[in-house]
């Protein structure tokens, strides 16, 4: 079997994926029958080689290939929309691709005629508000019909943005002590798709530009930025860089981590950029200096001014 996953969706994608191994890694022995590729580096030979291999104590092996009709050689990719019909019936090939595909291909035209394509593509209006409401119920966070369309109308329809921004205004609700997410909760805590501010004062904090985070920070305080919101994209930030750099000390390959982290591969690649000065065990410190700085500003042993800015300064030298 071969089967193309892609789309601009990259959350609704890589959850399909996720659920895929995790089925096949039930009915065939673990995911030791299951292989991963990077498309950009795939040759003739590894691809015989992985496609053929035999299955271990089970019938079946998966093997997923990311961003091959992208970034793949094209003679491989010949190969296999002339040999479509001639790969081993034990191995389940998968290809990946975060985004759009060429419609022009040979092997995607192949694979549409035979219905062996699923499309992710963005969701709009209705059908994206009906999602958002979705996911709300199944992780249990309360917000009303209008709050998720004002949320989509400040936030933009990318999944994982939204997903995102759903958990953090659920953990300002229950800090507030309000039944359920509002109107007035996303004015405050969700920084509108088309305002570049914050992203560049979160960049300069991961870059540990103390002077032009500095000017970031009373740019957005100026601007009427309230100090929660910004705290909340600080432990993000650091929270993203947390997990991307646990990732990579653990083995797992860049093409590999938006799917584990469960975040945009944009905002994988910005993080990734910003790591060279912060090690695991520092980015475990300052998550515990985050906590802090939020526990200072919610009991006003502090004035939240002055504890972003202490904050800054610790987190910058």
């Amino acid at each position: 079997m071969i089967k193309l996953y892609y789309g601009e969706d990259t959350y609704s994608l890589n959850h399909a994926i996720k659920k895929l191994e995790a089925d096949f890694s039930i009915a065939n022995f673990g995911d030791m029958n299951i292989q991963k590729l990077d498309g950009a580096a795939l040759t003739y030979d590894s691809l015989i080689r992985s496609a053929s291999a035999v299955p271990f104590l089970a019938d079946k092996r998966l093997l997923i290939i990311n961003n091959f009709l992208r970034d793949g050689d094209e003679k491989v990719r010949e190969y296999i929309d002339i040999n479509i019909d001639k790969f081993p019936k034990s191995t389940e090939l998968i290809l990946l691709e975060d985004g759009e595909v060429n419609k022009n291909l040979k092997l995607y035209k192949k694979l549409l005629k035979i219905k062996a394509v699923d499309h992710f593509p963005l969701r709009k209006g209705y059908e994206l508000e009906q999602w958002l409401g979705s996911i709300a119920k199944e992780k249990r966070i309360p917000i009303a019909s209008p709050a998720i369309k004002k949320l989509i109308a400040t936030a933009g329809n990318n999944s994982y943005r939204l997903t995102n921004e759903l958990e953090k205004l659920d953990l300002f609700r229950l800090a507030q002590n309000h039944a359920e997410i509002s109107d007035a909760d996303i004015q405050e805590m969700v920084e509108s798709e088309n305002d570049q501010n914050i992203f560049d004062f979160i960049d300069a904090l991961g870059a540990r530009d103390s002077r032009l985070a500095l000017k970031y920070l009373h740019n957005l305080l100026l601007g009427g930025k309230n100090e929660n919101y910004i705290l909340s994209m600080i432990v993000y930030q650091f929270r993203n860089m947390l997990i991307v750099q646990d990732l990579i000390s653990r083995g797992v390959v860049r093409n590999q981590i938006p799917a584990e982290a469960e975040l945009h591969p944009f905002v994988v690649g910005k993080t990734i950029r910003v790591l060279n000065n912060f090690d695991l065990p520092l980015l475990r410190r300052i998550y515990l200096r985050l906590q802090q700085a939020d526990l200072d500003i919610k009991t006003g042993r502090i004035e939240s001014r002055l504890a972003l800015e202490k904050l800054l300064a610790d987190l910058t030298i």
